[in-house]
């Protein structure tokens, strides 16, 4: 990457304001609206009393939800990842940072997270970096992305659809399972590895299981979808304007991926996220068997606007939450898996 980082910057502000438009969402695709969970008329339950914690990593957390990974690196990108933080320091939420993939090649850019760090310690935060970097980074250098940060774990997004169609895309995947394979074994914190819209294939979602990976975001599709996104970007490649087009719908579904990762009965933790725009999604996708479940678009449109505004997305979700535990019945999460019909 050049010294002059204009062009990445830039990338990275029309991808924030392409991710909020609706055609840009792949809504029309999301199989949560076809999962039902099963009405309870008589609840034998104190709606203050129900539980909505979890486990995640390993570790008992109050609420298994987190804000996902969504923007870095650039100049807007400070004042939306304060907001997200801080709201995350006020709820308790856990938060993935955006790619990291700056900080590799600009010593100032890991910077930008100590202020925010400092003024928010206690915040659950992931790493983040592209499949395709991980690849050509030393290990010493991935090290020194998450100690910047403080990270709880590191996330390896793996993104091919967009790679593909980005003008200033990098689809040069060859050797990523050795990579990750080295990364698990080496890195000395958690590995999660995460789609950004498009999903896992069972056969994927296996061969993650036997290389040790911590969790599996999902990130299916039915919500933002990247593809659709590097089109409206592509305004001077018309192939690759026709591709998004022909892939607009590309992809496995959130539903789809959180299934599969239960029938091979994953040794990794399965996260439900892509698509998921309120409580009862969230509820949801508990059901069908996710152990943490992530908010990004919600979370985008509210995080351009204040920290209050973050805080009231994060606690209508919450609340919402405990009306699908209410009404079907369920103390906890886990009873709702009980509750579901598809």
């Amino acid at each position: 990457m050049p010294d002059d980082y204009t062009q990445f910057e830039k990338r990275k502000e029309d991808h924030i304001e392409l991710a909020l438009m609706q055609a840009n969402q792949a809504y029309e695709l999301n199989g949560l609206d076809a999962v039902q969970l099963v009405h309870e008329a008589l609840p034998d339950l104190d709606f203050d009393a129900l539980n909505i914690s979890g486990t995640r990593l390993n570790r008992p957390v109050d609420k298994p939800l987190m804000v996902a990974s969504m923007t870095a690196g650039h100049a807007k990108a400070e004042h939306v990842n304060r907001h997200l933080m801080e709201a995350c320091a006020e709820t308790g939420w856990a938060m993935g940072v955006g790619s990291q993939r700056r900080e590799l090649t600009d010593p100032n850019a890991s910077l930008a997270w100590k202020p925010l760090r400092d003024a928010c310690p206690d915040v659950e935060l992931y790493g983040n970096l592209g499949i395709a970097q991980l690849i050509t980074t030393p290990m010493g250098a991935i090290l020194r992305l998450t100690e910047a940060l403080g990270a709880r774990a590191l996330m390896i997004h793996c993104n091919p659809l967009q790679e593909c169609i980005q003008p200033e895309g990098t689809p040069q995947f060859k050797g990523c399972w050795d990579a990750l394979e080295a990364l698990v074994k080496n890195l000395g914190l958690p590995v999660v590895v995460k789609e950004t819209g498009c999903g896992f294939s069972k056969s994927s979602l296996i061969r993650l299981q036997n290389i040790g990976v911590a969790a599996v975001d999902v990130s299916g599709l039915g919500g933002t979808h990247w593809g659709r996104i590097e089109g409206h970007r592509a305004e001077h490649a018309p192939m690759r304007q026709q591709a998004a087009q022909t892939f607009r719908n590309w992809g496995i579904t959130t539903v789809q991926s959180v299934h599969d990762g239960q029938d091979i009965d994953a040794n990794f933790e399965v996260w439900g996220s892509g698509g998921v725009r309120h409580g009862l999604d969230a509820a949801k996708l508990f059901a069908l068997g996710a152990g943490t479940v992530a908010f990004a678009k919600p979370m985008l449109a509210a995080a351009m606007r204040s920290t209050d505004d973050v805080i009231h997305v994060m606690q209508t979700i919450e609340y919402e939450l405990r009306v699908a535990l209410f009404c079907t019945g369920s103390c906890n999460l886990s009873e709702l898996k009980e509750k579901v019909r598809c």
